[in-house]
Order: C-alpha cells, then sequence, then structure tokens
C-alpha cells in the first residue's frame, strides 16, 4: 500500500470539511460525536476529466478504458482467491454470520464472505489534512463550490496549458473563479469574496457589487490592487443564494486552496 508522504510533497492546504455535532444515543453515556455534512462524489469520468484537464497528454477516454479493463481484472483476481493491493487500500475479506459450534461447516444460506477495504497510510494521511469546522445552522448542501482559479476567461479543457488552480506572482488585471453553485446574492456582512495569503494572513474582500460577472459557473472581478505573494492562498464565497432565489437566512460559504508561484 502506498506509504505517506513527506510534507514538503502534500502540496496546498486542503479546503474545510463540514461536520456537525450529535449526542450520543448510546445509553449512560454523556457524550457527543460528529458527523461529516454533504462532500460530492466524482465518478470515474469526472476524475479522468481532472487528470486531463491537468495538461495530461492522453485523452479522458483512454484513462476511464484502463481502469475499467484494471477493475474488472480486479474483480478476477478476488474471486480467484487473492486479496488485491491497489495502492490507496487493499481488499481484505471477512465472514459474515455466527456458527453454533466449533468445526462447524459453512452454511452458504448464512455464511458468506464480506469484502473489506483497509485504507493505505497515505490515504489516511491525506484525509488527517483536512481542517474540520463545525456547521452550526445544518448542512450546506446549497453552498458554493469554488473548483479552480484562472486568468483565463474561458474554462479549461483538456488543450489547457496554464498550470492548474495556480497563479503567477505579482499583479493581475482580472481574476476568475470556476465552480459550480457560485452565483454570490444577499446582503449579509459575509456575502462575497475573500482572498486570504496563508503565508502573510493579508486578506481582500470583493463586494457582490463589485463583481463583474456573478453567475453560478463562474464569478469574475478586477484584482489590479491584489498583489499576489508567493505561496498558498484561500478563497471563501459567501452567498445567500438559493435555487428558488428565496434567499438563505444565514450565508453558505464554500472554500478553495490555491498556489501563487
Amino acid at each position: 500500500m502506498d506509504k505517506e508522504l513527506p510534507k514538503s510533497k502534500l502540496g496546498n492546504k486542503p479546503p474545510k470539511s463540514y461536520i456537525r455535532v450529535y449526542k450520543s444515543n448510546l445509553p449512560g453515556v454523556k457524550a457527543y460525536t460528529a458527523s461529516v455534512l454533504y462532500r460530492p462524489t466524482l465518478d470515474i469520468e469526472a476524475i479522468a476529466q481532472r487528470i486531463a484537464e491537468k495538461r495530461s497528454e492522453f485523452r479522458k477516454e483512454t484513462f476511464v478504458t484502463t481502469f475499467n479493463i484494471i477493475k474488472e481484472e480486479i474483480y478476477d483476481a478476488i474471486e480467484d482467491g487473492f486479496n488485491v493491493d491497489f495502492g490507496f487500500g487493499r481488499t481484505e475479506m471477512s465472514v459474515s454470520g455466527a456458527f453454533d459450534y466449533l468445526n462447524q461447516k459453512a452454511d452458504r444460506e448464512r455464511h458468506k464472505l464480506v469484502p473489506n477495504l483497509r485504507p493505505s497510510p497515505r490515504l489516511r494521511q491525506h484525509a488527517a489534512r483536512i481542517p474540520l469546522e463545525t456547521e452550526i445552522d445544518g448542512p450546506s448542501t446549497n453552498a458554493p463550490r469554488p473548483s479552480y482559479v484562472s486568468l483565463r476567461m474561458e474554462p479549461r479543457t483538456s488543450e489547457s496549458t496554464e498550470p492548474f488552480n495556480s497563479l503567477p506572482a505579482g499583479k493581475h488585471p482580472f481574476l476568475n473563479i470556476y465552480g459550480t453553485r457560485l452565483t454570490v446574492m444577499g446582503d449579509l456582512p459575509g456575502v462575497g469574496v475573500t482572498l486570504r495569503s496563508l503565508d502573510t494572513d493579508e486578506s481582500y474582500f470583493i463586494a457582490p457589487n463589485d463583481l463583474v460577472i456573478n453567475s453560478l459557473t463562474r464569478l469574475g472581478f478586477v484584482t489590479d490592487h491584489i498583489d499576489f505573494t508567493p505561496g498558498e492562498w484561500e478563497v471563501v464565497v459567501g452567498s445567500q443564494f438559493t435555487p428558488t432565489y428565496r434567499l438563505y437566512k444565514q450565508e453558505r460559504y464554500g472554500y478553495l486552496s490555491f498556489s501563487v508561484e
């Protein structure tokens, strides 16, 4: 399985993950537990597209076809009696069903092999890096979801050559944020876009009225007053927007980390 990476190779700090704290329902236990709120799910098509957009020399369809061939062979290997180490985890088998006495023969109706996945040290490492924040007002399933920042006026394609989610250091006349559910709407103090350097803690706030482009999939605004210094930066998009245009009572926030080089 994949081993942990040195800290120098871990890349940008990941965006926050939201949790909600509940009172435990176990009898006699006066404690609280937490669960992770909504996290979107990517299928292999989406993963392949992400790879292709990061200047890969292969087409998305090549990755999807290769993955499906490997996946089918993993299924065959499991039936042939093997556990499979696939890098970020390993398959292991356990037995379901109770036995009445020692040396009892397995009953196909009561006893079955159940697949389990053991995460690799590196997968645990990446999960542990994600900062947590307790969500007070409920799940933000309709929160803004920024995907990447870009100086280009068009979304990325498989032919894009600029570094993914990275900006050159210095001042730039205009910045775009691409993603989903990005529309900034509302009049509460947190509504708008905040850019913050994680190294210097210097931040810049762009109010809704200063957004030149304000749509579901793209935000665009003038940034000639911002000096993008090298290091890690964070975008926070705050909005009360809902698909029905009946504003939320509180802001919903979306987070994105990017690098400046």
